[in-house]
């Protein structure tokens, strides 16, 4: 939603304009943007509040010490304290069937806002994910697909999330470091030294979430049942799926202004380009400013029941005997020749302890006084993933 969100900030900041322009912040108009869905799991539940941002910053800002709080028809309040740029439920919780729900924001500045109520939403289970090899817009790749069925037939309104983990090994991992030798002497001028790394760096995992919009209705077909929506399609040369990939699919069934507010915004953000002359105009969600009913106020309250599954697979599982994808950058190996004097060569001795302070190259290949040399990200996998597999892992 983050990445749509800033789309409607976008549409915010440049609404009078009809015709293309060099991007520029001409008017600014600060609004509270809040993103709050609770569900049915008992967890400790997670509210995101922040404000608009310029085209030439990079990222929202927090809003802090607010008071943040859900109330329902019987009275209960679940408090929400701030942590590491979230608003976090005090207690773990869950969403009820046939409770209503209702939001409550104020800010330090005195500003309070309220959602409209709202009530959890059918609970309608994934039944299934899978995998499957597909070609996709002339480019061969793995189409990961959602499937459900509700047979009440009350559902129709979905959105999905994924949280992709894929283990990777870097290109070229040695097991030693190579330290700068603090206590060179004439008598002793040994320069670098090398040392057994500490911890694992060879295979590490990371984790990315989906940033993207993903839904589906059923409204138009015969039942409520979700076929084959595809929810992530990876390329067959990408190189997350190298090895051994793992994804969580979380299927949200929605309100239909819920689903409305988010269509609203997936539509904007697959426009293209917003400086045209047909604007979209500003989407307001069921959130408002309790003291002034004009103000602009982005964001939606939803109460969702969620439903989630998790697939594995390995490269060769699906494309047997094909070459893997190649790793996500070119690494280049780099000889440092220390026998060399600075004024003989580049990479020479003063080269390599400046690079090393820097801490933009690790040890390849070690055969002093020769030592080859790469960036972090293709000799240590720590640099971009963690050694620790998660708990999940199979």
């Amino acid at each position: 939603m983050r990445k749509a969100l800033f789309l409607l900030i976008f549409t915010i900041v440049t609404i009078s304009c009809t015709e293309p322009y060099a991007l520029q912040t001409n008017t600014f108009e600060d609004a509270i943007v809040i993103e709050a869905t609770i569900t049915n799991e008992l967890k400790k539940q997670e509210i995101k509040i922040s404000r608009t941002f310029r085209l030439e910053e990079n990222e929202p800002q927090i809003e802090s010490n607010a008071a943040v709080y859900i109330t329902d028809d019987l009275g209960n309040q679940y408090n929400f304290n701030e942590a590491d740029g979230k608003y976090i439920s005090e207690f773990e919780f869950q969403a009820m069937p046939n409770r209503q729900y209702q939001l409550f924001v104020n800010t330090s500045n005195g500003k309070r806002y309220s959602s409209t109520r709202e009530v959890l939403t059918t609970v309608s289970n994934l039944t299934s994910i899978e995998a499957t090899v597909k070609n996709k817009f002339g480019v061969n790749g793995v189409d990961i697909t959602a499937n459900s069925f509700d047979p009440t037939g009350t559902s129709k309104y979905y959105r999905y999330e994924y949280e992709e983990t894929y283990r990777f090994t870097v290109p070229f991992w040695s097991p030693d470091t190579l330290l700068i030798n603090k206590y060179v002497t004439p008598e002793l001028p040994i320069y670098f030294i090398t040392s057994t790394r500490s911890g694992p760096s060879k295979t590490c995992f990371k984790t990315d979430k989906s940033s993207e919009i993903i839904l589906e209705n059923t409204t138009g077909y015969t039942e409520d049942r979700v076929n084959n929506n595809s929810v992530r399609f990876i390329s067959q040369e990408n190189f997350i799926i190298a090895d051994r990939y793992s994804i969580l699919v979380k299927q949200y069934v929605q309100s239909l202004s819920a689903y409305t507010f988010y269509k609203t915004l997936k539509d904007l953000s697959a426009s293209g380009s917003i400086l045209t002359p047909s604007q979209p105009g500003f989407v307001s969600g069921n959130i408002t400013a309790v003291d002034n009913k004009n103000e602009k106020v982005i964001g939606f309250f939803d109460v969702s029941s969620v439903s989630e599954k998790r697939l594995f697979f390995n490269f060769d599982d699906l494309f047997p005997g094909e070459d893997k994808p190649e790793y996500f950058i070119d690494c280049e190996v780099l000889e440092f020749d220390i026998s060399l004097s600075c004024d003989d060569h580049w990479n020479a001795l003063c080269g390599l302890k400046a690079r090393m302070s820097q801490q933009t190259i690790i040890l390849y290949e070690d055969f002093a006084p020769i030592y080859n040399m790469v960036i972090p990200p293709c000799g240590d996998c720590r640099t971009i993933g963690s050694n620790v597999a998660p708990a999940f892992w199979q």
